[in-house]
């Protein structure tokens, strides 16, 4: 069955109706595609290992790459993560935004990822219908972004319903978003460590860090 494809006007809202119809359907496994304050992302609940199955099948990503974990806040991360200072230095300067932190899970944490990954990847997205959704769902989003594996990530919503049309079970067309992918930092030490440069530069990142702030 082709996917919903919800168009949402630049700057606009979901409908209350829509958004809880969207909360729902990602509670129970299905798959969204939705703007980020980065490119567009595909995602589930992040409490059921099968929505993580299905965005690795649909992806065709390779099964040793964790997927992040989308958040609400910074108190809804310190749920699943275990919180260092430098996590808060991080966060308190680059989120909500295009940061994500790879950090040791705490006991509770362990459900967002498979036994062989150590740590978890999360991060608190600063676009307003991700932000909308995830306060909705009420749950973490297991998240990936929305491209085949090997392929760009997607900035066009246009672009994204087409790909996904017959992959995805809604798609949230809200226009452009800056294609620019967020930069990954493992916290878990007493320094950062750029896993991934993207909206944030490295400089920008170890000037953040305890040390320097």
């Amino acid at each position: 069955m082709p996917a919903k494809i919800i168009h949402v006007p630049p700057g606009g809202s979901l409908e209350p109706a829509t958004l809880e119809e969207l909360a729902a359907a990602l509670r129970s496994c299905k798959i969204a595609a939705f703007p980020t304050d980065t490119v567009y992302g595909l995602g589930t609940t992040g409490l059921v290992k099968a929505g993580l199955r299905k965005i690795y099948q649909i992806k065709g990503r390779d099964a040793m790459k964790p997927l992040p974990i989308l958040v609400h806040s910074k108190e809804e991360a310190q749920r699943w993560a275990q919180w260092p200072p430098l996590a808060e230095a991080l966060a308190r300067r680059f989120w909500p935004g295009a940061l994500t932190l790879v950090l040791r899970p705490t006991a509770e944490g362990r459900i967002l990822t498979f036994p062989e990954f150590p740590t978890v990847a999360l991060r608190v997205p600063a676009h307003p219908i991700a932000r909308a959704i995830l306060e909705a769902a009420k749950v973490p989003l297991a998240s990936s972004s929305a491209n085949l594996s090997g392929s760009p990530a997607m900035s066009s919503g246009t672009e994204t319903a087409e790909i996904f049309l017959d992959l995805a079970d809604f798609v949230v067309d809200a226009g452009s978003v800056p294609g620019v992918e967020s930069t990954v930092v493992d916290a878990t030490g007493e320094t950062p460590r750029v896993l991934r440069v993207g909206r944030w530069s490295r400089e920008e990142i170890l000037q953040s860090a305890p040390q320097n702030a």
